[in-house]
This record gives structure tokens, C-alpha cells and sequence, in this order.
């Protein structure tokens, strides 16, 4: 078989493209042996390259991951909303306001001093698994302020605020137990998540201390690890 030139074709040569690429010149349809590339080692480069543009197919799957799913403060708020819909305890809430919060390393706070069962949350863009995560989180430490008064010795079962607010968040389903410490005050091991549930084990009745003052009846909390 003879290429358009009248010489044989050869499927071991070089596309133009190729020449090109790894010699940075025209193609001579008449390279010598010497130019032509083996088999095998144009596979290989063509290996190369496929893995190559797999991994940057997968970098730009992380990107997209990670890209936020809410950034406006009226989309934050009702992402944030329709998470407290879904809560068992999201009767708690008594508002949400979106604004700026100046320390980085905080996405949203509620106070107890005294407590008024409203979630401030930063106006930074979020994920929407973060955000369903941190608003359980709140809600736990709203869960909190309903039970105890903020000195009294019973309070969280012995766990620490935060333990409390993350093993809230597990038992929700936005979070997992930490199987190592983390670091930190923000961590749920397995012995605080069996605090956690003792302790709500013999409540029955969660009333508001803030808004309109509601309670209702609850059910001992569940959680499949």
C-alpha cells in the first residue's frame, strides 16, 4: 500500500502533529528510519498522554466538588431553612440572619447569654453538605440551651459544648464519629456519641426557653454508626 506521494506507507510513521511535537519541525513525508517512531513506544506515549488527561479529568472532578453550591445570603438562608425543616429539633430556631462573621474559622455561632435560639451564619459561599453539618451542629448546641441552664452541673451529661454540638450532627446524619483525634475542640468519639445518647435516653419533653416558649414531647435518640 503506497501513501498519496507514491512512497509505501508506513503506520509507524509520524503524523504531522506528532513530528512536529517531538522534533519541532514540519513532517518530511521521506524521514528516515532513524525518525520513525517504534511501535511500542508510540504506545506508550499514547498511554501517557490518555493518563495525562485522566488526571486532569479527575482535578477538574474535585474542583466541581468542592465548588459551592450556595453563595447568595437569600440561597444561604434557605438552604439553611430547609435543613431546620428536616431537624427534629429545628423548632428550636427561632431565626437564621446571614452576616459577615470575622474569624475565619467560624461558620456560625448561637448565643447563651441569653439564649434567643437564633443561628447567625457567615455570609461566606457554601457547600450545601457543610451547611446541612453546621446547622445540626447549632441546633444541637439549641438543644442544649433548652435543657440546661448554662451552670448547671447535669448539663450535656459531662461532654464538652462542642463534643456536644458534633455528636448532635452524627446523630442527625450530617457527621461521622471521629475514629482519631482530630485536634481540637470539634470531634465525636465513640465514648461522647454513647454520652450523648445516655443522656437524651430519659428525656421525653424539650421545651424553648426563648420565642414562644414551646415544648414537645421527643423520642430517645438513634443512631446507626
Amino acid at each position: 500500500m503506497t501513501d498519496p506521494t507514491g512512497h509505501e506507507a508506513d503506520d509507524e510513521l509520524f503524523t504531522d502533529e506528532e513530528y512536529e511535537e517531538y522534533f519541532g519541525g514540519e513532517y518530511e513525508p521521506l524521514a528516515p528510519k532513524s525518525r520513525r517512531l517504534p511501535l511500542g513506544v508510540k504506545l506508550l506515549g499514547y498511554f501517557v498522554a490518555l493518563a495525562m488527561g485522566v488526571g486532569g479529568l479527575l482535578t477538574l472532578g474535585d474542583a466541581l466538588a468542592t465548588t459551592p453550591d450556595v453563595r447568595e445570603p437569600l440561597d444561604i438562608e434557605q438552604a439553611a431553612w430547609d435543613r431546620v425543616s428536616e431537624s427534629e429539633y429545628g423548632w428550636l430556631v427561632e431565626d437564621i440572619v446571614i452576616r459577615p462573621i470575622l474569624d475565619p474559622a467560624i461558620g456560625a455561632f448561637v448565643t447563651n447569654n441569653p439564649p434567643d435560639g437564633i443561628i447567625h451564619i457567615d455570609d461566606r459561599p457554601w457547600q450545601l453538605e457543610r451547611l446541612d453539618e453546621l446547622m445540626d451542629h447549632e441546633i444541637g448546641h439549641l438543644l442544649d440551651f433548652a435543657l440546661w441552664e448554662p451552670f448547671d452541673d447535669a448539663r450535656k451529661g459531662g461532654l464538652g459544648t462542642e463534643a456536644w454540638a458534633e455528636c448532635a450532627a452524627v446523630v442527625a446524619g450530617t457527621r461521622r464519629v471521629d475514629p482519631r483525634d482530630p485536634g481540637g475542640e470539634y470531634h465525636c468519639f465513640d465514648d461522647e456519641l454513647d454520652s450523648y445518647l445516655a443522656t437524651l435516653a430519659p428525656i421525653t419533653e424539650v421545651c424553648a426557653r426563648w420565642g414562644t416558649l414551646e415544648c414537645r414531647e421527643v423520642e430517645p435518640p438513634d443512631v446507626n454508626r
